[in-house]
């Protein structure tokens, strides 16, 4: 193994690791959520250099589904505002999506 590689190997355990805190941070049924997707959040790729959270869903997009909505709470709390790119099987482009608007839509749908 090269000097370069061993730099590899220690930066992928350090993000592995900050993934598996970010995971351990969340609501079991968020986690549990999260078990069936495909994710990954890579720093300061989002909108404004946002933190970029990106999940392949199993199921259609709804900006109002409690998973998503209780994920951007919990994001926010641990990363501050974050960007979402979420794929699903209809598209293979993503829908882009600031967690401060799915909260927004908790907010609406508490107002109604």
């Amino acid at each position: 193994m090269q000097p370069s590689d061993s730099a590899l190997v220690r930066e992928l355990y350090r993000k592995s690791a900050r993934l598996r805190q970010f995971k351990a941070s969340l609501d079991s049924s968020v986690q549990s959520m999260l078990d069936r997707c495909e994710w990954s959040i890579i720093p300061a790729e989002g909108q404004g250099g946002l933190p970029l959270l990106a999940i392949r869903l199993q199921e259609r997009i709804n900006l109002r589904d409690p998973f998503l909505v209780t994920l951007a709470e919990q994001a926010e709390r641990y990363y501050g505002p974050i960007d979402f790119a979420l794929f699903t099987w209809e598209t293979s482009e993503p829908l882009r999506v600031l967690s401060q608007t799915l909260l927004d839509t908790k907010w609406k749908r508490r107002n109604f």
